[in-house]
């Protein structure tokens, strides 16, 4: 795959028109949404946040870091969207709710929550399990707690959405450890949380990305690259506007009547078995 090729495809879906109108007048909180500092290499938050902004949403980017926050904001102030920075550890509750109040107080409303947050590793057979515990409060807890933040405000709203993101390693084992139990743990909240909440009007639901060019799957060079392509169906390397497109498509009204619902973004790598993936590679 030389770099033209792998330019053509990174940009595949950044080349559908961004600017919309499926979102106008909604107010939505994207947690993990920082970035940078490569515009033209975004991370599924980050792309998210931007592709929100531009169909016409108010976006609450919520990081741990001040500065990714920063950024994000700054590239859809850049575009003409409008958008709130907030910093957030998502396992701490305090902080969480005062986030979501935040932008509430700032925008008027909640509408939309994207959970795209998370950590990698928490290996069983390590010396202690403090990493373990660090992955499943990241990326579980801290999906409940941000869940939870938003609930009173999307009830405000009338209703609203909720997208959570899960990994293909919550499907398939990849010897991921936390990262995979933890992430399996978000798709059996989403079903959860969409038979309690769904009597407010509120429809939850997940998004299963599988290997994606981004700057967290951005590991092992080249070589690995041209694996990870080969390993789906489409023969096709996905990238982190793949899942704002998805993310689009839960969140707005297209999607009105679907909840507790587990999509699959991967080209279908996870519907195939190993030994059928193999003449394809």
């Amino acid at each position: 795959m030389n770099d033209s090729d792998a330019d053509r495809r990174r940009s595949r879906a950044a080349a559908l028109p961004l600017r919309g109108d499926r979102l106008r007048g909604r107010t939505a909180l994207v947690a993990g949404g920082g970035g940078g500092p490569d515009p033209d290499f975004l991370g599924t938050g980050a792309a998210t946040a931007l592709l929100f902004a531009a169909q016409g949403a108010t976006v609450g980017v919520m990081d741990v870091s001040a500065e990714r926050a920063e950024w994000t904001c700054a590239l859809i102030g850049r575009q003409g969207g409008r958008a709130l920075p907030l910093v957030a550890d998502v396992t701490s509750e305090e902080e969480v709710e005062r986030a979501a109040r935040s932008l509430v107080a700032e925008a008027g409303r909640l509408d939309v929550l994207v959970n795209n947050t998370g950590i990698t590793g928490g290996a069983v057979d390590a010396p202690d399990t403090r990493e373990w515990d660090r992955v499943v409060e990241v990326n579980l807890r801290g999906t409940m707690l941000t869940c939870r933040a938003a609930l009173p405000h999307l009830r405000a709203s009338g209703g609203g959405s909720i997208v959570n993101v899960s990994s293909a390693a919550a499907v398939r084992a990849f010897g991921s450890g936390a990262y995979g139990a933890s992430k399996a743990g978000v798709i059996a909240l989403t079903a959860d949380l969409a038979y309690a909440w769904g009597r407010f009007g509120i429809r939850v639901n997940c998004l299963v990305p599988g290997h994606l060019h981004t700057p967290i799957g951005d590991r092992g060079g080249d070589e690995a690259r041209e694996t990870r392509r080969k390993a789906n169906l489409l023969q096709v390397e996905g990238c982190a506007w793949d899942i704002a497109w998805a993310a689009l498509f839960l969140a707005g009204d297209e999607s009105g009547w679907i909840t507790a619902a587990t999509l699959p973004v991967d080209a279908g790598s996870t519907a195939a078995t190993v030994l059928g993936m193999l003449p394809l590679m």
